[in-house]
């Protein structure tokens, strides 16, 4: 026997001419419920103290169902309650059940998750199971997030990992993290890719930093790519990296010299059999006018002074790839390739190698921070959005305070424009002064007593982020080791470049990463 008890519902609309059906309270076999789809797969059967609980004292908190056309009763929420009352046995035999009208698939997958996602135990594969099965009924991310309260990257993670099945097989298994099945799922296409992951991970480097590397190479070999392309429109053959790589050699016709010992004029190396255009890049370095203008000998501007970063550009090399064909000849008995770094006369062989080899070595750890740049920066966006500040951030504020310390110094007369990055807010133009205002408001926002405290710490952290750059791992101070020394105790995993701050040796460099190293070398 079934005893309800019948509460009225409020209805939708005041024109509604049928009543919505009620919500019943009722007391139910556990055998008799039929167990509906869940998002949750593993009921942790084997939690001895859970068993013994419901054999003892019955089912405590009431599950949920619905009935369906032929009038029985379907499992919504409490599937592990259920399954366990009806193999160990309650003491009156029955469960108690809220009896609810059927929902969409939507409402009924959202509130599945809802229910088990903030519970401890939870399997990550589960929420990806129970995304994807919104995502399929077209709920779109941001709804997902809304409807199951889980933060948007963890949905961007789940949806990036359903359409990665290797990936998703290894998260299954628990070999995987959700958050980094998220990243072998992006490079998934990629075998060469995934085997760096694998490295990174197998030696416990952060995947987030090598995940970024991988993009940018992917952004620069697509930028070079364009640029072939460019110049083949024109009407230049220009050579493709694939091609350069595949060449026995690629030689400089501005390097080379013809039968008679002379150089060849430049409006003459396009009509060289055989030649073609090499695509480099060279460094541009702009001129130094601090030091151009400052003939006063005074320091005053000393410390806000810096110097404009070099950067790299395009150019079009003439070279040839069969020099028997071309009719010219090497001088001197020199190389000629594009991938000689031409030295000092004299110089010995190990000489010039360790000279090449500190070369590859600036252009490899230049590439690697300005992709741990990206990295940080988005970690240092979470951290300054935090509303407490963590262990020890009273210490670093009163250090930099206290000492006065250059980068929070500057920081201030600018108006703090990194900390307005980092909180994804506008940064103020305008005459001097602009955005005192807006400093202001984020001064006053805090509304708790530790919220000042963190407003501060951010600041701090901001001012030091935007004096970094390339030159930070050349020339690392003792305040680029504290702050990022706190970082790394708050969370951070920090690249292996990065690690130079810290006074620590960096680990040798993967295969594939010392071949980019000498591929960008040739074209520097």
């Amino acid at each position: 026997m079934t005893d309800t008890i019948q509460t009225p519902a409020d209805t939708a609309d005041d024109e509604a001419t049928t009543a919505v059906q009620a919500e019943e309270f009722a007391h139910l076999d556990p055998a008799d419920i039929i167990i509906g789809t869940n998002v949750r797969t593993d009921l942790r059967p084997d939690h001895k103290e859970f068993r013994k609980s419901i054999k003892e004292r019955g089912v405590l908190e009431a599950v949920t169902v619905y009935r369906n056309e032929d009038g029985q009763h379907v499992l919504l929420r409490g599937q592990r309650r259920t399954v366990t009352a009806a193999e160990v046995g309650t003491p009156t035999g029955l469960i108690p059940a809220r009896v609810v009208p059927q929902p969409d698939d939507a409402d009924r997958i959202g509130d599945q998750m809802v229910e088990n996602i903030h519970r401890a135990g939870m399997r990550e594969a589960e929420i990806v199971a129970g995304v994807e099965q919104l995502a399929l009924l077209g709920v779109s991310a941001a709804q997902i997030a809304k409807r199951t309260s889980i933060d948007r990257p963890t949905v961007n993670a789940a949806l990036a990992v359903t359409k990665a099945d290797q990936t998703r097989n290894r998260l299954d298994s628990g070999d995987l993290t959700l958050e980094e099945a998220a990243i072998f799922a992006e490079f998934e296409h990629d075998p060469d890719a995934v085997q760096r992951l694998e490295n990174t991970k197998q030696w416990r480097r952060s995947l987030a930093h090598e995940a970024q590397r991988l993009r940018d190479e992917a952004a620069e070999r697509e930028a070079d790519a364009a640029e072939v392309e460019r110049l083949r429109a024109e009407g230049l053959p220009a050579l493709s990296a694939e091609e350069v790589a595949e060449a026995d050699e690629v030689l400089r016709i501005e390097w080379l010299v013809t039968a008679e010992d002379e150089p060849l004029p430049e409006e003459e190396w396009p009509n060289v059999p055989g030649a073609r255009v090499h695509v480099v890049k060279e460094w541009v370095y702009p001129e130094d006018e601090y030091d151009e203008e400052s003939q006063d000998g005074t320091d005053d501007e000393a410390e806000d002074y810096e110097p404009a970063e070099p950067y790299q550009q395009y150019v079009p090399v003439w070279v040839v790839t069969d020099l028997d064909s071309s009719g010219l000849r090497r001088r001197g008995g020199g190389s000629g390739s594009t991938t000689t770094d031409s030295g000092d006369e004299g110089e010995s062989e190990e000489e010039a190698e360790a000279r090449r080899e500190k070369r590859r070595r600036v252009i490899a750890n230049n590439k690697a921070w300005a992709s741990a740049e990206t990295v940080r920066r988005e970690w240092l966006a979470t951290l300054v959005a935090r509303k407490t500040a963590p262990k020890g951030a009273e210490a670093l504020i009163c250090e930099a305070v206290v000492t006065g310390h250059h980068s929070l110094s500057k920081a201030m007369d600018h108006r703090h424009p990194m900390l307005f990055t980092l909180l994804r807010i506008d940064v103020p133009t305008g005459y001097y002064g602009a955005g005192h205002d807006e400093c202001h408001k984020i001064a006053t926002k805090a509304s708790t007593p530790k919220a000042p405290t963190m407003t501060t710490l951010a600041a701090v952290v901001a001012a030091w982020e935007a004096t970094t750059g390339k030159h930070s791992w050349r020339n690392p101070t003792a305040w680029d080791a504290r702050v990022l020394g706190a970082l790394v105790e708050w969370g951070y995993q920090p690249s292996e470049v990065e690690r130079i701050l810290l006074g620590e040796e960096p680990q040798s460099s993967t295969e594939d990463d010392s071949d980019d190293a000498e591929a960008s070398d040739s074209a520097a």
